[in-house]
């Protein structure tokens, strides 16, 4: 029922997954919402094990900010942001999904509560302090690194060694490979102070002023900046 009451508030947009229906009487509760033949982002790093280019991946995550950045203006603020919970159509366009924790910023009163993946939360929900939509963003880096990198966060530990990782700031190793402007927008994202991490329209421009160029050199769809860069990962 939440879900659907959130997913009610939400127009259309092209990186939402769209809201078609749901049932709420008892003893059927079910969401129908648009079929996402793609498949989650996670499968599509993590299983079929697939490693990006730089066009695709600036891509992936100019359409994530897209939808991330729509869903802030509506005041919703999503809490479980993480590649198993942005799923792609049939053209690859990746969108948001799964509102089963996402909470109205106006609802009023201070969240604290541990909502998430450790291995995407934010530093500052793991240890109940009051949080706001700057949460989404410290799981958005994680995402983009999984991007750039095509691994599982924190892939050597149990989810609760994750959630002290988090914590520490001692982090999983990374890929030396990185598109170094790229590695400097996530490592901002992945600041401690939730105030100092950008915001989503914000990400969203440096993106797609990353994208652009890229989309028009030819090299760019076989190689990643070969900088020999130290992860913030690792």
């Amino acid at each position: 029922v939440h879900t659907g009451s959130i997913y009610s508030k939400v127009i259309q947009h092209t990186n939402v997954v769209r809201f078609i229906g749901a049932c709420t009487k008892p003893p059927q509760f079910c969401i129908i919402a648009e079929y996402m033949s793609g498949g989650s982002l996670y499968d599509f790093l993590h299983k079929q094990h697939n490693v990006l280019d730089l066009p695709t991946l600036l891509k992936f995550a100019v359409d994530l900010c897209r939808g991330m950045c729509y869903l802030h203006q509506m005041g919703i603020i999503h809490r479980d942001l993480k590649s198993a919970n942005l799923l792609m159509d049939k053209d690859h366009v990746v969108k948001v999904a799964d509102f089963g924790v996402a909470h109205f910023q106006d609802q009023g009163g201070n969240m604290t509560a541990e909502t998430g993946t450790y291995r995407w939360m934010a530093p500052e929900v793991i240890n109940h302090q009051p949080y706001d939509n700057k949460a989404d963003v410290f799981s958005f880096a994680i995402v983009l690194w999984e991007l750039i990198t095509s691994k599982i966060p924190y892939n050597t530990m149990t989810p609760l060694q994750a959630a002290v990782s988090v914590y520490t700031r001692d982090c999983a190793q990374g890929s030396q490979k990185m598109h170094i402007p790229s590695y400097y927008l996530r490592f901002r994202c992945w600041d401690g102070i939730p105030s100092n991490r950008p915001a989503f329209s914000d990400i969203l421009a440096e993106l797609e002023d990353l994208l652009a160029p890229v989309q028009e050199d030819p090299l760019a769809r076989t190689t990643m900046n070969e900088a020999s860069l130290a992860s913030p990962m690792s």
